[in-house]
């Protein structure tokens, strides 16, 4: 399966909405918006800031819109380890608990 794909039905069967679904990545050109995902008051942002030389994936868990204090905020040079870890965000929001 798709990494996309695979990570679209994880977020999917952990009962999250799909705002923006992550697609297969054109490494010639990597959006600063690659994928969103919201349940209930939280959101998890998956992007790419830089340029392809110098740049990084960025993951982003937001409680009631406030970005100002993020739950999570990943940084990571990796693509691998990037996917790695919003494969594992809703398990790992889940034990959060409600707000």
């Amino acid at each position: 399966m798709d990494f996309s794909l695979q990570i679209n039905s994880v977020f999917r069967v952990a009962g999250w909405k799909i705002d923006k679904p992550l697609e297969p990545l054109d490494f010639a050109k990597l959006p600063e918006n690659i994928a969103q995902y919201s349940k209930g008051g939280l959101v998890v942002d998956f992007g790419y800031h830089g340029n392809e030389d110098q740049g990084d994936f960025r993951i982003y868990a937001i409680r009631g819109q406030d970005w100002e204090r993020p739950v999570a905020a990943l940084s990571l040079r990796s693509l691998d380890m990037s996917l790695d870890l919003l494969r594992q965000m809703p398990g790992l929001l889940g034990r959060l608990g409600p707000s």
